[in-house]
């Protein structure tokens, strides 16, 4: 019986994670989007946000080597700040699906 307790509290505890893991895409998803919007000043601290979200969802992944990858997403994030109209668009999409990609190899 003990052991049953165990084991549930290990899948809840890893659920949680995943769960926590996911909302956390989902905000950067929409920040993404409002930093496509941005520019100047506001801009550039959401960057910095967002680019620091990817690298602490990097550290909670330990399991999977994805320093390369972010090095990536946040190198594009960087260029977000200084792009506009469509382009901005275009480059936010892009991202989204990157990170999206990332976290499906979890």
């Amino acid at each position: 019986m003990t052991k049953e307790i165990e084991t549930e509290t290990k899948e809840t505890g890893a659920g949680k994670k995943g769960f926590n893991i996911q909302e956390k895409i989902g905000k950067l998803g929409d920040d993404i989007d409002s930093l496509a919007k941005k520019t100047g000043d506001e801009a550039s601290k959401l960057s910095k946000s967002i680019n620091g979200e990817i690298k602490s969802l990097s550290e909670e992944i330990k399991s999977i080597d994805v320093k390369d990858e972010i090095k990536n997403i946040t190198d594009r994030v960087e260029k977000l700040v200084d792009s506009t109209g469509d382009n901005a668009k275009k480059l936010a999409s892009e991202i989204k699906t990157d990170i999206k990609k990332l976290m499906e190899r979890i």
